[in-house]
Order: structure tokens, then C-alpha cells, then sequence
């Protein structure tokens, strides 16, 4: 099966790249953190050490979204394509074919595909 072309992914920076901001202090400091995530980008937010949520630009969330949303039409295209492969007449026929097969006509299949793959 080929692939198609997906669009790229959008980078994040690693979690232990990102400046840290307690949970403490964003709630002491919500308008400083928030100017801080738009000046500069995310901010990982941890509590007791362990980080809990990431705070990034509105700008970067919305192209984190399209480009979800382009991977998810991209791979919906792809399956509807696979799909339509599925039911050619063909494909329909092998399948009838496979399911009717004898236990002997399916391990002399099995017996071909895998000298095949050597």
C-alpha cells in the first residue's frame, strides 16, 4: 500500500526544554505567566515536580489543531481509498475465494507466502 504525502507535523519543543512554572505560581501569578507564554511560548506547568499541563500561544494551538485536522482528512483519504481498493471485483472475488478455501488449500497458501517473503 502506498503512502500519501502527510503534512508535517507541527514541532513542540521537549517537555524538559520548556520553562517550568509551579502550579503554585500560576495561580499567584496568572497575568505574569500568561504575558510570560505570550512573549516566549509554552510553559510546562508542574505540580510536586511532575508536569501536569503545558500552556502555549492561542496561535500555536490553532495550528497544533489544522494540522491535526489535515492529518485526520489525510488519513480518512487514504482509508477511502484502501476501502474502494477492498471492494473491486477482483478483490471481492479473492475474498469469496479465501473463505471457501480447504484447511489444505490455505496452508499450501500460507507455505507459498512465506517462500515468497525468504
Amino acid at each position: 500500500m502506498a503512502t500519501k504525502n502527510r503534512p508535517a507535523p507541527v514541532r513542540s519543543p521537549r517537555l524538559n526544554e520548556l520553562p517550568t512554572v509551579t502550579a503554585t505560581e500560576l495561580k499567584n501569578s496568572a497575568a505574569a505567566v500568561l504575558d510570560q507564554v505570550a512573549a516566549g511560548g509554552a510553559v510546562a506547568i508542574t505540580k510536586h515536580d511532575k508536569p501536569r499541563a503545558v500552556l502555549v500561544p492561542y496561535e500555536d494551538y490553532v495550528a497544533w489543531k489544522s494540522a491535526q485536522a489535515d492529518l485526520f482528512e489525510s488519513l480518512l483519504e487514504e482509508y477511502r481509498g484502501v476501502l474502494d481498493d477492498m471492494q473491486s471485483p477482483e478483490q471481492k472475488a479473492a475474498a469469496i475465494r479465501a473463505f471457501n478455501a480447504t484447511p489444505e488449500e490455505l496452508g499450501r497458501a500460507a507455505v507459498e507466502g512465506a517462500k515468497r517473503r525468504k
